[in-house]
């Protein structure tokens, strides 16, 4: 029968189910200031145990600084025995519910669950009543070195930077982009394009969404043109180095070659010298009235091409040229 009693400390145990790893001290002085006979508001959880004794479920915070204070005995809620699963469901259920554990303890309870019971992503996510991502998240920090760990646990990285970061092949990189990412502020979505870049990756195809209006298609070329005529005013060329130079000027070439085919598809024509348009001084790509190399047409056609963007830039070409000369020799490939 479930009851609540007072339970001497000496005899409960806090090995059978153990989220928390961390435990500051200062804070559990402070948390024993307030656990007297009349001041414990929240009753600690625990099911009786082998040997007269009981395990902790739920308040090993309260019972360790209960312990400190030198009481001798808890205000305890003993529930009916359960399984050791539901156990670790119940103590993993109220900690997320009151944000008790930091994300790393959260990581290792979802891992446990895991190796010791056999269960898979979604059903814990089910169980605990978080989103599948979430649980995923948790469990990708894991693998990151314990300089990221240490940027996630003083608040510095963001859990949604985490997930970009864990594509990385070496703890070097993850490391280095971490702190990259601190250092400039990056967002997620800027951070997942750092490291897209950092792996040479050609860029994702988008989702299939809702057709983009003129109007929107011209708000956002606004709001990034408002981007760029901040950008004099606000970087300091001289703290850059030449790796830095080359990437924002790399960049750069790449978006000319971007801006170039949005123009060409919306005039409805292929770029030519003519074509000059709205860029004062442009001139078409130096290689687009060459003949194509077998080396060239390759590499456009290779599973782990760069974006046409950057191809466009390495092979002087402009991403149009580029685009066709690949639907060309796919469909000769399926002739």
């Amino acid at each position: 029968m479930e009851q609540i009693q007072r339970i001497p400390l000496a005899q409960i145990r806090e090995s059978v189910v153990t989220l928390r790893t961390e435990y500051d001290e200062d804070e559990l002085r402070e948390l024993g200031g307030s656990l007297n006979d009349d001041g414990q508001i929240q009753t600690i959880v625990v099911q009786p145990g082998d040997n007269d004794c009981y395990d902790l479920i739920i308040g090993s915070r309260r019972v360790r600084a209960a312990k400190l204070k030198g009481l001798k005995d808890i205000a305890a809620y003993v529930i009916e025995k359960r399984s050791p699963v539901d156990l670790l469901f119940i103590a993993l259920a109220e900690n997320l519910h009151r944000v008790d554990l930091n994300p790393f303890e959260e990581a290792r309870a979802f891992l446990r669950l895991m190796r010791e019971y056999k269960l898979d992503v979604k059903t814990i996510a089910k169980r605990v009543n978080k989103p599948v991502g979430y649980v995923g998240g948790r469990l990708k920090l894991l693998s990151m070195p314990e300089e990221v760990a240490t940027l996630v646990s003083e608040g510095k990285l963001g859990l949604t930077r985490v997930g970009p970061l864990a594509r990385l092949p070496s703890g070097e990189d993850q490391v280095r982009l971490a702190q990259s990412a601190v250092q400039n502020r990056l967002t997620a979505s800027e951070l997942a394009a750092q490291v897209q870049h950092e792996l040479d990756e050609p860029a994702r195809p988008e989702r299939a969404s809702h057709e983009l209006t003129a109007v929107k298609v011209q708000a956002r070329l606004d709001e990034f043109t408002g981007f760029l005529e901040k950008v004099p005013r606000r970087i300091n060329v001289s703290h850059m180095n030449a790796a830095e130079k080359q990437g924002v000027l790399k960049s750069l070439l790449a978006l000319e070659s971007q801006v170039r085919s949005l123009r060409d598809t919306i005039r409805g024509a292929q770029s030519t010298a003519s074509d000059t348009g709205l860029t004062p001084g442009y001139s078409e790509p130096g290689n687009n009235r060459t003949e194509w190399t077998t080396k060239d047409i390759q590499r456009i056609n290779a599973p782990g091409r760069p974006s046409d963007q950057v191809l466009a830039v390495e092979l002087g070409r402009s991403v149009a040229a580029i685009r066709v000369m690949r639907s060309n020799t796919q469909e000769k490939k399926k002739a």
